[in-house]
Order: C-alpha cells, then structure tokens, then sequence
C-alpha cells in the first residue's frame, strides 16, 4: 500500500501524523511511504531522516493527495485538499457529526474515512488520545491570563474524567487550591464560584439543553469569580455548560467577555507539538499497520479487536446518504437568498 503523509496547513499547526521510526516500521513490512516535502522540519525532523527511513520525499500535493492509496493526517483537510483526493482512504480527525460538510467532501471525491477520534476500544478508550495533555496544557496555558501566582489561585474544577485529570494533576502541581465540584453540589455553583480565579469546565453537555438555554454557569454567575477571573473550556467539541464559552484556535486562542478571559483552543495538545507527535505517532502507527497489511477498510473486521475498533472508526459517506446532506445544504442555501 502507499501510505502518504502530507505536511499539516492549518494555522498555527506544525506536528505531523507519523515520524520517522514509525514510517521505518511501515517500509519494513512492505509498504511505501511518501512524506511530503519538509513535513516535519518545524518539529526539528529533517527529509533525510525520512529518506534514510526509506521514504519518498514528494512535492506535488497532487500526487501525494490523488495517487496514493491511503492519506494520514492530524487535522481534517481542507476544502483543497479535499479536492486532491481520489477515491482513495483517509485517516484523520473529522468530528464529522459536528462538520456534516466533511461528510459531503468525502462523498463527492469516493473517499472512505478512519475517524481518528472515534477509534475506540470496547471500554470506550481511546486508541489514539492526548486528552490529559489537554487537560495538563490547558492549565498551563490559563497560567498566562491569571493576575496570581498559581499557589495563590483557587481552582474550580467541572468533571473528573480523563481530561479532568490532567487539569487536576498540573493544577496540583502549581500549587492550586483545587476544589472538584460533585454533580450533587452543582445546584450550588454561585456558592462555589466565589473567590475563584480558575473556572475549568472538562464535562460534555447535551446539545438538547443548549438548545433549551440551560446552562450549569450563567453568564451572572461568573460575577461570583474574582474580577480577573479565567474560564478554561476543556471539552471543546460539544455544546457547553458555561453560557459565555465558545470554541477558539491556536491563532486566536483567547478572548474576554463579563470580564473574564475565555479558552476553548481546538486543538489543545498542539500547544506541545512535539511532546505530542510523539504520543500520536505511536499510538497511529499499528492502526495504520492494520490497515495497510490488510490492504483496505473493506472487512477489516477479520483483524481481531483492533480490525474491529477501526471499523466502528469509519465513515462511509454512502452509509450516511451524502448526497441528501448535499441537498439540504443547497435548500438551506437557496432559502437564505430567497429570506
């Protein structure tokens, strides 16, 4: 199979999916791995490195993008990007329920998709996670923005899981007075909020309530915070708890409404690209093994439980009738012009 890496274009985002160890092991097991031309120089990783890991260096995207057999990227491609592609395989993040125009773009060009974020084990783990890096890099990121000294800021915290944890540890670790607020003591928020300098919020909240305007912090809650308070959004895919959080970027990370300063970074562990290439791009490498060994994602079940993991993982534009979210688009599009 051959295995394409191109070089991330988002704004601000400089990791890459695989590193060159990862690609030798690929080139050991029969595949070939094309690299896009200076992939990784901004994590310190040079050509020759993926040359002597016996990859191909290309410079035509469209080659890169069109002609191989399987796509590897962090980040969803862009809508050039997507253009490149050829009824072939990618493997990237897409949240694809949150961005149903993805879902067209894979229709349109006969693409099947691996769901990075959606692969999962029977225990709902995620195979490929740096959710406690988000959680540790958050903290230290809301740092910048606070007016104290971390042993002298009060910490707030909504939810314990995976992300959570990693707030809770390097807030910890600074020195934080950190209270972890119960379900059973969420009634009494405005209580709890007083004299916080850290609101961090590490729950997913059902779009259904937003929909309704129900919020665990008000926008008047925040009043009970100090006056230079921080929010600090960790669960940035899904609709949130907090009335005045929204999701922000790694170019524009930040912004301050009632007073306070909000992060939502999409993209956290992109904060720490190198600490966190490392982590994907190991944990990528087997996934993309399995897919490449078998050969395509069509009954890749047969693999054992990591066959079948992927296979949840997919998305099948066909399966999810893309061409009816096409048309949607393209009645709401033509209502908007008509209103």
């Amino acid at each position: 199979m051959i295995i394409a890496i191109p070089k991330e274009t988002a704004e601000h985002e400089i990791r890459v999916a695989l590193l060159p160890n990862a690609v030798q092991s690929l080139v050991n097991a029969g595949h070939e791995v094309w690299v896009e031309k200076n992939a990784a120089f901004a994590l310190g990783h040079f050509d020759r490195e993926y040359e002597s890991a016996g990859a191909k260096i290309v410079t035509d995207r469209a080659k890169l993008f069109g002609e191989s057999h399987l796509v590897v990227k962090l980040k969803a491609p862009s809508v050039q990007e997507f253009a490149l592609l050829n009824n072939n395989l990618l493997f990237s993040m897409l949240h694809h329920e949150q961005n149903p125009e993805f879902v067209q773009e894979l229709g349109r060009h006969g693409v099947v998709a691996v769901e990075m974020e959606s692969l999962k084990n029977d225990a709902l783990e995620r195979l490929v996670d740096a959710t406690d890096i988000t959680g540790e890099v958050g903290v230290l990121y809301a740092c910048q923005h606070l007016r104290v000294m971390p042993q002298d800021a009060r910490a707030l915290v909504l939810g314990y899981g995976r992300v959570g944890s990693g707030a809770i540890a390097m807030a910890s670790k600074l020195g934080m007075d950190v209270k972890i607020l119960r379900k059973s003591e969420y009634p009494h928020l405005p209580h709890f909020l007083k004299g916080v300098d850290l609101l961090i919020n590490a729950i997913s909240w059902p779009a259904e309530e937003r929909a309704k305007k129900k919020y665990l912090v008000t926008q008047e809650m925040l009043d009970n915070m100090n006056p230079h308070g921080v929010v600090l959004d960790l669960s940035v895919d899904f609709p949130n708890p907090i009335q005045t959080s929204r999701p922000t970027t790694l170019s524009n990370p930040w912004y301050r409404e009632h007073g306070k300063v909000h992060i939502g970074i999409y993209g956290y562990p992109g904060l720490v690209p190198v600490s966190c290439t490392r982590r994907y791009s190991e944990q990528i490498l087997p996934i993309i093994r399995a897919i490449a060994d078998h050969g395509s994602l069509d009954g890749i079940e047969s693999m054992g439980d990591l066959g079948n993991f992927i296979a949840r993982a997919t998305v099948r534009p066909e399966a999810l009738n893309w061409r009816s979210i096409v048309n949607q688009a393209e009645e709401e599009q033509e209502k908007s012009y008509i209103e």
